[in-house]
């Protein structure tokens, strides 16, 4: 991917505010400033001339804001927990430093919520009808992609899709570690339902807002949805977001106790990697 000055970004953050409770997963990836959820907002809403100028204008400020305040908070977590990878950390070490990662998303998110909602306060009949369309479109391809098939099929789809993205870090897998990742698949099976139902609720209570009459009120009830959606969680979701953190420690201490040292020189090379792309980001005035 080329580097993207700050001129020319994806609409990707203001998205995130758009269909926060789709992502139950967060990775830690800031590259080049194309933000961290890879979802670009033309696959959910057309906005006219007007609101793609605001929009634009205001991602500017939050993506320089971003650079010079959290930019090396990133840097701080990312060097910090290298130490980590020197010996073979297990689950109970992990889930801090994962914890620290989602924290600095989160803050991320609330600082632009209030421009979300603005943004949403001014969307149009045919646009709000839009955005529900696509997310109930999304809603049934999620359905058929993790619930779909007897159980075997699910839970090879979903170690299939965990196996590429850890091989980008990793590089290939050997075969004691496909069976960690396949006792992971089916821990992560309780964790499905509680997670679909939790997007389809949000979302819902998002469109609800969204089509009641326009009122002085909207964008403050808009507000803490976007930006602090973990307060509109219910217990069965919140036990499934701690099951799925917890699972997934489990995992990333299994795989790194049974790398091999190409394995371990190859996330190192990734984790360097990383490093430069962030040591080399230039922030705006």
């Amino acid at each position: 991917m080329p580097r993207l000055a700050l001129s020319t970004r994806s609409l990707g953050l203001l998205l995130s505010l758009l269909v926060l409770a789709a992502c139950s997963r967060i990775e830690l990836v800031y590259r080049n400033l194309d933000w961290l959820i890879p979802w670009r907002l033309d696959n959910y809403l057309s906005l006219d001339s007007g609101q793609s100028a605001w929009l634009d204008a205001r991602l500017d400020e939050h993506l320089r804001w971003h650079c010079r305040s959290e930019l090396p908070r990133y840097i701080d977590w990312l060097e910090r927990h290298r130490v980590l990878l020197a010996g073979n950390p297990d689950a109970g070490q992990l889930v801090g430093p994962m914890g620290e990662a989602r924290a600095l998303l989160q803050a991320s998110l609330r600082h632009v919520a209030a421009d979300g909602a603005e943004l949403l306060t001014g969307l149009s009949a045919a646009q709000i009808a839009e955005l529900d369309q696509r997310l109930s479109a999304e809603r049934t391809r999620l359905s058929e992609q993790h619930l779909v098939g007897r159980l075997e099929q699910r839970l090879q789809r979903r170690a299939t899709r965990m196996e590429r993205r850890l091989e980008d870090w990793l590089g290939p897998l050997h075969p004691l570690q496909r069976a960690y990742l396949r006792l992971w698949a089916t821990r992560q099976e309780a964790n499905v339902q509680p997670w679909l139902a939790w997007r389809e609720r949000w979302q819902a209570q998002l469109l609800d807002s969204l089509r009641q009459p326009r009122s002085d009120q909207l964008a403050a009830r808009l507000e803490p949805l976007l930006g602090n959606p973990e307060r509109y969680w219910d217990d069965d979701y919140r036990r499934a977001v701690n099951r799925a953190q917890r699972g997934l420690a489990e995992l990333f201490s299994e795989l790194w106790a049974s790398a091999t040292p190409a394995q371990r020189a190859h996330l190192q090379h990734r984790l360097d990697a990383v490093r430069t792309d962030l040591d080399g980001l230039v922030c705006g005035s």
